[in-house]
């Protein structure tokens, strides 16, 4: 047996407390090469089903082997992933990838966690553009993959499932965006794989596609296994569960609509209050921070004719100090490239260390640790200290702003990690990615962007500090 599954057990804690039984005693097993639907109303427990036999979520009772591992409450290893793949509901792919790239990535377990890393093997090339051609996706492949449609995304993410080639295809929905043709043309590609040895569990709610491909079908309601036999006779059972007899007989509360408490009027008066009081505390506070500064319009309006004074002795410009001031500017300019250039190259490293979604918390706690210390200290300061250490001259100027800059880069950069997008983290993962292939499909791609953006706001920030730092 590939799939072997006994008295399968699946809790998780519910909106309103308690827990929800996802999954109730399931027991089933699957032969090499079958091709398996699974079926039944939405929220019964398919996609649970499927991310539990994925090993993206650990049963809560019962035993689950698949493709000679035995599943755990510890995540599978690379090598797990090499023999089970997965297409997600989602997709999962990484839209600021190409068609071509994306499906690349489903070769990521054969290759070690140093290789790959830029170049894929001509071979795996080659074969990706062969199946994205299949698909009718050739002329596709080179577009951000954000850019397709839902049903071309949807094809990209089973090529990439097809170029993983393995034992064992776990599929939520994968023709739910499909016509009619391209439907029948991705399930038939299933078949092919390992020369049709290949074995597939596959969501489908297109019951007459169920009865098409499908050797088998696995009815499941209300997280118990309703039928597990012939196609025709399982559909036939889910339409029978729409009378109001059947289905009373199989819904539990926990399956009841969600009633949600309107808000009571007496709360109403409470929260007038509460902002109320906000705003007198915030007023306030800006009364006192004005007396405390000793502001008056008299010193703002009463000033004018000093400033005219100043800026009439400044007019005309001296025009024999230009080549100076030139020479000046265009040394400003190279110490705040030198310098940002530098601190984002340090900063990146340090970032990852600091992200949450990346790293473990000791390495984490002492990545934010060092990049607030190099913030909190202003440039002038480091300025000095290396005036002291390397003397005069534009070089601690540069080492200034390197160091500042790395304490602000490294947080808007870790920032930047944590708010993407996880789940084309999960689908690399389940192709078999190495940490660092994770890192440079799924992350990298991700926050570049915000990484550009962040180091030229920094570079424009620096010809200002750099400007400080040559008057000092």
């Amino acid at each position: 047996m590939v799939i072997s599954v006994q008295d399968l057990h699946l809790t998780y804690p519910g909106r309103q407390g308690g827990e929800v039984a996802a999954l109730k005693g399931l027991t089933f097993e699957v032969s090499a090469g079958e091709r398996v639907a699974i079926i039944g109303r939405s929220g019964s427990g398919k996609t649970s089903l499927l991310r539990v036999l994925a090993g993206l979520r650990p049963a809560s009772r019962g035993e689950v082997q698949i493709s000679g591992h035995v599943l755990t409450h510890r995540p599978p290893a690379r090598d797990f992933y090499a023999q089970v793949g997965v297409m997600f509901q989602d997709y999962g792919l990484v839209r600021q990838l190409s068609p071509l790239q994306n499906v690349l990535c489903g070769a990521l377990h054969r290759y070690s966690a140093r290789k790959g890393m830029a170049v894929f093997a001509p071979q795996d090339r080659a074969r990706a553009q062969e199946l994205l051609a299949d698909l009718g996706l050739a002329s596709r492949r080179a577009v951000l993959s954000g850019r397709l449609s839902g049903g071309e995304q949807q094809r990209v993410g089973l090529c990439r499932l097809l170029m993983q080639a393995p034992q064992v295809m776990l599929l939520d929905e994968p023709i739910a965006s499909l016509d009619v043709h391209w439907a029948e043309r991705a399930l038939a590609k299933l078949e092919e794989v390992r020369d049709g040895e290949s074995t597939s569990m596959v969501i489908l709610h297109d019951l007459k596609m169920a009865r098409a491909w499908a050797t088998r079908v696995l009815l499941i309601h209300d997280g118990q296994l309703l039928f597990d036999g012939d196609p025709v006779e399982g559909c036939e059972r889910l339409e029978g569960l729409g009378s109001g007899a059947q289905l009373a007989e199989h819904t539990t509360p926990s399956q009841a609509p969600d009633e949600t408490p309107s808000p009571s009027m007496d709360a109403l008066p409470s929260r007038a209050l509460f902002y109320a009081a906000g705003l007198i505390a915030l007023v306030a506070l800006y009364a006192w921070a004005v007396s405390g500064l000793n502001l008056s319009s008299s010193k703002i309006f009463g000033s004018f004719e000093k400033a005219a004074g100043f800026i009439g002795r400044m007019l005309p410009p001296d025009p024999s100090v230009a080549h100076t001031v030139f020479d000046a500017i265009l040394e400003t300019v190279q110490m705040a490239l030198i310098g940002t250039t530098f601190a984002a190259i340090f900063a990146l490293p340090l970032s990852i260390a600091a992200a949450r979604n990346v790293s473990p918390w000791p390495v984490r706690s002492v990545a934010r640790l060092l990049l607030n210390f190099m913030r909190t200290v202003p440039s002038i300061i480091w300025g000095l200290f290396f005036v002291a250490i390397v003397g005069l001259g534009p070089f601690p100027g540069v080492l200034a702003l390197s160091f500042y800059a790395t304490g602000y880069l490294g947080k808007f950069f870790y920032e930047g990690i944590e708010s993407i997008d996880l789940k084309p983290l999960t689908a690399l993962k389940t192709t078999g990615a190495s940490r660092l292939h994770l890192f440079r499909y799924g992350v990298f791609p991700q926050v570049l962007p915000l990484l550009a953006s962040y180091t030229i706001y920094m570079f424009e920030y620096n010809v200002r500090a750099a400007s400080i730092l040559g008057v000092v």
